[in-house]
């Protein structure tokens, strides 16, 4: 199996896995922000209902990072989004800026996405190996 497939595999607790297996899988922390959530949470609902509740709300990070400051309505249109779900399901770390001119306005909210999962706690060590972005694979 490649490296990726034994993550998978140790994570879905099952022996083996081959491409194309599709498996559930307890993960560690799950990381969102603004260009992946809304399409990720349209899915979702669809494939789960538009009543669905997550899994475990305490173990989903959200962070809008890409297009907070933009003054383009549809890339607002994602942050929107974003706020949506994290009140309709009760997202625990929802780290959002509400006043874009004054950052010292904004104690919850805490940059860029991949770095902030490290700074708030949420990469802990043995748990950053399994996720694809450079910065949390450090966390080991």
């Amino acid at each position: 199996m490649t490296m990726t497939e034994k993550i998978l595999a140790r994570a879905s607790e099952k022996p083996q896995l081959s491409p194309g297996d599709n498996v559930w899988v307890n993960i560690d922390v799950l990381m969102t922000h603004d260009v992946c959530g809304p399409g990720s949470f349209g899915i979702f609902k669809k494939e789960f209902g538009q009543n669905a509740k997550v899994w475990d709300r305490e173990k989903i990070v959200i962070i809008p990072d890409h297009y907070i400051f933009t003054t383009d309505e549809r890339a607002n249109r994602n942050v929107d989004i974003l706020r949506d779900f994290c009140t309709e399901q009760n997202i625990k770390y929802f780290y959002d800026i509400k006043d874009l001119g004054n950052f010292k306005a904004n104690p919850n909210y805490k940059g860029v996405c991949h770095v902030a999962l490290a700074q708030e706690g949420h990469c802990r060590p043995g748990e950053g190996a399994k996720m694809k972005v450079r910065n949390q694979q450090g966390v080991r």
